[in-house]
């Protein structure tokens, strides 16, 4: 296996027969690093001699038979017996262990599930890593990996926030901006050939307006790019392993029982995080079209193709309904609405020279048409799903945008702030949290347990319980407490 995936062999549990330096048995198992010679059960100092080896019984090394019950020796220093060790690392839970006075594994017993150690194990003793020791490879990696994973999400939720904020200046500021000049009618080109890629047509987009004007949205683009490309689904701990091993399966150097459950895999991070390219590109049409008219005059005539901005609504809106978040499905709506909106006010009206490839009044009533069923399809969200009421104030920007042709926003400051920390709040609750039958995290409150029946903030399924009993496909959601915990030490 590859070695960031959990082992899939079984551990031997003899004694090693290999010699010390000083010509003893060694006291660990087989497959392990043999220690250093001071640690020989008969040759050792009285301080290593009369080390506590079985917490259980209170033996010392010296007392115990190693033939039955060898040691395991971790970098740290500190050992214990093999049967002490393995209960302290709950090897049960990834094998099947024998019926013998001391246990040891003889099968594995299942594939090793995401999130099924609550911690990385330690030393017990000084929390030492434990790395070192073949024999809990499984479990060590499997807790590893675990904690990769709420780590990127703790990485993907603060990136995410980071990168919100940033979008909410940049459109403050250009709202608050001095328009740019206009110029002079010259002699230019009817026509403003738009180069192939989005990035080229926004730069072109930036220069035709003049004035530095798009600088900061711009750059804030590209790093909302970078973070869509850091939060896809290949680059996650589990789904990279999972492709290594699949690459070793296929090399026919493993046999594979790493299993990815999807669910697991946190694709909201790269919902948030297209929503959030989109909006970037809508703050710069929409104060493009405020600004538009009176610049034309000594510009070129202006001509944008929205095409993939369009289906990466659809994207959005297709991914989100998948997953089953509907706050990102009702965003991708919001989104294509408005670019159908955009793409309205910029074709140029039917005149009586227009070649059939220039008309444009079906393109317009199709857009329009288009456009509605999203707006209306997002109404219909938002009155099914309470956690997506916070975007009631876009839906009606939208509305106002392909009512009027009127481009600027009716949501203040302080309710875009609002959304994005509305985006992202599952991250920052207090008490315990569960996941729902979904898959959608959420917090109880008070002593943690659940007590009354509710539902899902995200997706509306039945959450909670009655008597401190959840409901039926409610679990618990460790990984995310831990996570909450340890972002609040951070002071997010």
């Amino acid at each position: 296996m590859p070695c960031a995936a959990p082992c899939n062999w079984v551990p031997c549990s003899r004694r090693c027969d290999n010699l010390l330096d000083c010509g003893h048995q060694c006291p660990s198992l087989c497959g392990e690093a043999c220690p250093e010679t001071k640690y020989c059960q008969l040759c050792g100092d009285d301080s290593v001699k009369s080390a506590v080896v079985d917490w259980i019984m209170g033996s010392l090394y010296h007392e115990i038979n190693l033939d039955e019950d060898p040691c395991v020796f971790p970098d740290c220093g500190h050992f214990l017996t093999m049967s002490n060790m393995d209960g302290l690392m709950d090897l049960k839970s990834q094998y099947d262990m024998s019926d013998e006075d001391i246990a040891t594994p003889k099968a594995l017993s299942n594939c090793s599930l995401p999130f099924s150690m609550d911690e990385v194990k330690t030393c017990p003793s000084c929390r030492g890593p434990l790395r070192n020791i073949a024999r809990y490879g499984r479990i060590i990696r499997r807790a590893s990996l675990d904690e990769a994973t709420k780590k990127f999400m703790a990485w993907s939720h603060v990136e995410y926030m980071r990168l919100a904020e940033q979008l909410v200046n940049v459109q403050i500021s250009l709202t608050k901006a001095d328009k740019p000049p206009a110029l002079p009618n010259a002699t230019k080109s009817s026509k403003l050939v738009i180069a192939k890629g989005r990035y080229q047509q926004l730069r072109l987009l930036h220069e035709w307006v003049g004035n530095a004007r798009y600088n900061e949205a711009l750059k804030l683009w590209n790093r909302i790019s970078t973070f869509i490309r850091e939060v896809r689904k290949e680059e996650q701990p589990l789904q990279r392993v999972a492709n290594l091993v699949r690459h070793a399966s296929g090399q026919a150097q493993v046999t594979n029982d790493f299993a990815v459950d999807e669910s697991v895999l946190q694709v909201k991070g790269e919902l948030k995080a297209l929503a959030l390219s989109l909006k970037c590109e809508i703050v710069i049409l929409t104060d493009l079209m405020t600004i538009r008219e009176r610049l034309s005059a000594g510009r070129p005539k202006l001509k944008l193709d929205l095409t993939k901005q369009i289906q990466d609504c659809e994207k959005l809106i297709e991914m989100a309904e998948s997953a089953q978040y509907p706050r990102e499905q009702v965003e991708g709506h919001i989104c294509l609405a408005q670019f159908c909106a955009f793409i309205r006010a910029l074709t140029p009206e039917s005149t009586e020279d227009s070649t059939p490839e220039e008309e444009s009044s079906d393109v317009i009533a199709k857009l329009m048409e288009q456009a509605k069923a999203h707006i209306a399809t997002a109404r219909d969200l938002l009155n099914q799903y309470p956690s997506t009421q916070i975007l009631e104030a876009e839906i009606a920007t939208a509305e106002t945008m392909l009512r009027d042709s009127v481009f600027y926003t009716e949501v203040s400051e302080s309710e875009m702030r609002a959304v994005y920390q509305a985006m992202s709040r599952e991250l920052s609750g207090t008490g315990h949290w569960y996941y729902c039958v979904n898959g959608h995290p959420f917090t109880i409150g008070e002593c943690g347990m659940p007590m009354e029946q509710a539902r899902c903030p995200e997706c509306d399924a039945v959450v909670g319980g009655r008597n401190h009993r959840a409901e039926e496909g409610v679990r618990r959601a460790d990984e995310m407490e831990d996570l909450g915990r340890g972002m609040g030490q951070l002071g997010i």
